[in-house]
């Protein structure tokens, strides 16, 4: 998802301020053309036109980097020479109905959260990003796009690392998972096959969500059987494993980029994140 974010960087639009941002430390515009020639490049048009070429070209390599997708982008610079060189004023990404390494996202939104930023290509055709770059993400997640996820190979691959710790141990095998939203709650449906039972056994959690540490977790896990005896807060460990939605969160995550959950939030069939993702400065 960096490559996603820098290919985003590289050309740019959005708004916001200079030199700080409430907690926000914004790099003071610098390296810029002179007055006079992002006047004339705005007058003459040339300014609007190089914008407009570094939107498509933008979407054009989002594109490549997801299965599926609606891709908007919105770049504003400061002139045409500054947005070939690089810099620019804020970049605007906005997604719907969104596959990428096997994570389905209905809807995000991307905006960076500073009045410059500076991201070039080297002669290796590397990213080389300046400054640092704050970036606003939100992002909308339904029922079905959890379901979808959970049938990735990624995800299977966790719960794969669950049932061979349950197979050595002789305690089960999880067969299915599903994920249903409903009043507020995100349930959580597993079939599970345990020694010398032939018919797998079906277990219902509910819980709350909540960020915890910058990540998402379940919290008030509730076990919803009525005919089971487990001790939910043990196996709430095991639901955050393999937790779906982390694990979409987590496409966002890099050595080179810090991603903070800041809020999380259910309504209907559908699941809110807000948060802040900051693109760190390459050393040089």
């Amino acid at each position: 998802m960096k490559k996603i974010l820098l290919t985003l960087l590289l050309v740019t639009a959005g708004q916001i301020c200079f030199a700080s941002c409430g907690n926000l430390s914004c790099t003071v515009p610098y390296d810029l053309t002179s007055g006079v020639s992002r006047f004339f490049s705005k007058v003459t048009g040339q300014n609007f036109l190089a914008s407009k070429i570094g939107e498509s070209l933008t979407k054009r390599a989002i594109k490549k980097e997801i299965t599926s997708g609606k891709i908007d982008v919105n770049l504003r610079s400061f002139s045409t020479r500054d947005l070939k060189a690089g810099r620019f004023k804020s970049l605007e990404i906005t997604g719907k109905n969104i596959v990428t390494d096997g994570v389905y996202i209905t809807y995000f939104n991307t905006k960076t959260l500073c009045d410059f930023n500076y991201v070039v290509q080297n002669k290796d055709g590397n990213v080389i990003v300046k400054e640092d770059i704050p970036v606003s993400v939100k992002t909308i997640i339904s029922e079905d796009d959890l379901n979808n996820t959970m049938t990735s190979s990624d995800y299977k691959r966790l719960v794969s690392d669950i049932n061979t710790v349950g197979g050595t141990l002789n305690l089960f095998q999880i067969v299915s998972t599903s994920i249903k939203l409903k009043n507020n709650k995100m349930f959580y449906i597993m079939k599970y096959s345990v020694p010398f039972v032939r018919k797998p056994q079906e277990i219902v959690i509910s819980a709350d969500l909540c960020v915890h540490n910058g990540e998402i977790i379940f919290a008030n896990t509730e076990l919803v059987n009525d005919n089971l005896s487990l001790d939910v807060h043990n196996f709430s460990k095991i639901l955050n494993y393999i937790n779906p939605l982390d694990f979409s969160a987590k496409i966002l995550e890099n050595k080179n980029a810090r991603f903070n959950i800041q809020n999380v939030n259910i309504s209907g069939d559908k699941i809110t994140i807000d948060g802040t993702i900051t693109v760190l400065k390459d050393k040089e």
